[in-house]
């Protein structure tokens, strides 16, 4: 398991902290932390003393900074498995462990508190972090050095059990420590969290007890030969990092389908109800033609508006699975343009106007004609739908950089500046909940984006929430 008692996502914002308050105690910091901090320093001073003065050798020397290099590079890249609350599980603990059954405490606990303190100052933790998973580690690598000292002997056996002791022993007072704060900051019952943290965690524990285990048997042998048990360690941490990608991918595959049959469901339910409702009033004998005209204009609009929905989920899944062909051809992109805006004058509410601003010359580009039109369209269509307010909805061409660029600016709603990273996502849509009665599913801007990719182009948003957005695409000159 990883240190640190700030959970979820308030331990990825500590490196954007300014530098002055990294290095401030916080006040809400759970109370073990602090005894755990000061306990690992000392630990780590008479782990130093007690090391320096015992006179080791070269080989030993050696031996620790070697296996202090290894345990930086397992905290550093910790792998990502399944199961375990922790989310990433560090391997640094194997060689820990390993150093204190192989040469004592002092070098457990220096090659744990460096280890730690290292990946920490490279990630700019705060001090309370630093101070905390440094101490946490100290005290988890003497417990680990006290408990293998307890064996006597070096023969196979010995080994072992002196590898399983110093395992559980870091393992415990790892976990317990890590319960606690977890429980005072969570506000939770320290037995429940306790608990729930070795149900997660001792599966990943049993695999590393068993490669410290290995690893100090090959030590015992040749450190060189110990050297050998990388290769392992890296395929396993390769091997779960790849099935952990693999399973978020079907976790995000399986969480856009729900978010499909939701989105679809939701918007297809308004215009077949329409549709239905309409029909069934055209039953009735007794209508006059105002009226009959009124029901054959909504059957008409919300068939229409069926067939725009059903047409976005066809194109959303030919740029999914690549059944897409683009036909590249030089066209002429101001007709195109003026096609559309003709096209969107015919049913466009009242409270909005449509103009087209472009020179009297452009350029022809390199493009397909029909998904030009079809990119400006949705561009049109998104405008006229986040301008309930009415407005002036402006498309404009010019000439850039030896390309076309097309603009289509609305005085609507604007896009937050917090969703405009995310306003190309399939499905993602500003207004999920209807408060402004804007509907969507979410697939007309990723639309928008794959095609005009797929002609070697580039889509972007400049927009100002309240005061209208102006989306733009460029496309290359013919």
């Amino acid at each position: 398991m990883k240190g640190g008692f700030l959970p979820g996502r308030a331990q990825s914002t500590q490196r954007r902290l300014p530098a002055l308050a990294r290095w401030r105690w916080p006040r809400d910091a759970p109370v073990v932390a602090l005894p755990v901090s000061v306990a690992g320093l000392a630990l780590f001073g008479t782990a130093m003393y007690a090391f320096v003065s015992g006179n080791p050798g070269l080989p030993m020397i050696a031996g620790t900074l070697a296996l202090l290099a290894a345990a930086v590079f397992a905290e550093a890249f910790p792998v990502p498995i399944e199961g375990v609350a922790a989310g990433r599980t560090s391997l640094a603990n194997i060689f820990i462990v390993g150093a204190a059954v192989i040469y004592g405490w002092p070098a457990a606990t220096i090659a744990a508190y460096l280890g730690m303190a290292i990946v920490e100052l490279g990630h700019r933790r705060r001090l309370s972090r630093l101070a905390f998973n440094t101490g946490l580690y100290g005290l988890a690598a003497v417990a680990s050095g006290a408990a293998a000292a307890a064996v006597q002997g070096h023969d196979l056996g010995s080994l072992l059990l002196a590898a399983v002791l110093g395992s559980v022993s870091f393992y415990a007072v790892d976990i317990t420590l890590l319960s606690t704060v977890i429980s005072a900051s969570a506000k939770r019952p320290f037995a429940t969290v306790l608990a729930r943290s070795i149900y997660s965690t001792i599966l990943p524990f049993t695999m590393m007890a068993s490669l410290t285990a290995i690893l100090v048997v090959l030590w015992d042998e040749s450190a060189f030969i110990a050297v050998a048990l990388t290769g392992p360690l890296i395929a396993v941490a390769l091997y779960e990092r790849r099935v952990h990608a693999a399973l978020e991918r079907l976790r995000e595959l399986d969480r856009l389908k729900s978010e499909f049959i939701a989105v679809v469901s939701h918007e297809l339910r308004t215009p077949i109800a329409s549709v239905y409702g309409a029909a069934m009033t055209l039953q009735q004998r007794s209508l006059d033609e105002i009226r009959r005209r009124s029901m054959l204009s909504v059957i008409f609009t919300e068939s229409a508006r069926l067939a725009r929905l059903v047409d976005q989920v066809v194109w959303a899944s030919r740029l999914e699975t690549g059944h897409m062909t683009i036909h590249v051809e030089p066209c002429e992109p101001g007709e195109l343009a003026a096609d559309v805006v003709d096209a969107a004058r015919v049913d466009l509410p009242g409270t909005l106007t449509i103009e087209l601003r472009a020179p009297a010359t452009v350029p022809r580009i390199l493009a397909d004609p029909e998904r030009v039109r079809q990119v400006l369209a949705n561009l049109v269509d998104n405008a006229v739908k986040f301008s309930p307010d009415g407005g002036s909805i402006q498309v404009g061409l010019e000439t850039s950089d030896g390309r076309v660029r097309f603009a289509v600016s609305d005085e609507g709603l604007g896009i937050p500046a917090d969703e405009q990273a995310r306003i190309f996502e399939k499905f993602h849509r500003l207004d999920p909940n209807l408060t402004r009665g804007v509907g969507g599913t979410g697939l007309g801007l990723y639309i928008c984006q794959q095609l005009v990719e797929e002609m070697h182009g580039r889509i972007w948003v400049d927009s100002r929430q309240h005061e209208g957005s102006t989306f733009v695409f460029e496309l290359p000159l013919a």
